[in-house]
């Protein structure tokens, strides 16, 4: 998969975690039709950093998807998305 159809497809946190199972596990990949084989996934504090690396170039792409979230009035907890 393109970093530009990765960074299509992850419009948030759920298709993040999509993609990580699917990066672990190639009989999903393959059910999904994505080929994931050239992308890592790291852990990050309130997201997912994936990085792609093309073994026929030298490019390299990272992609961050992270929670967001807005603050509410006069010190309320945080709303998240």
């Amino acid at each position: 998969m393109s970093p530009e159809k990765m960074s299509q497809l992850l419009t948030g946190l759920a298709p993040a975690a999509e993609v990580v199972e699917a990066i672990d596990n190639p009989a999903l990949q393959k059910r999904r039709g994505w080929d994931l084989s050239c992308w890592r996934y790291h852990l990050v504090p309130w997201g997912v950093c994936f990085t792609y690396n093309d073994p026929n170039s030298e490019g390299q792409a990272a992609i961050l998807t992270r929670l967001a979230f807005e603050r509410q009035a006069e010190g309320g907890a945080p709303a998240y998305q």
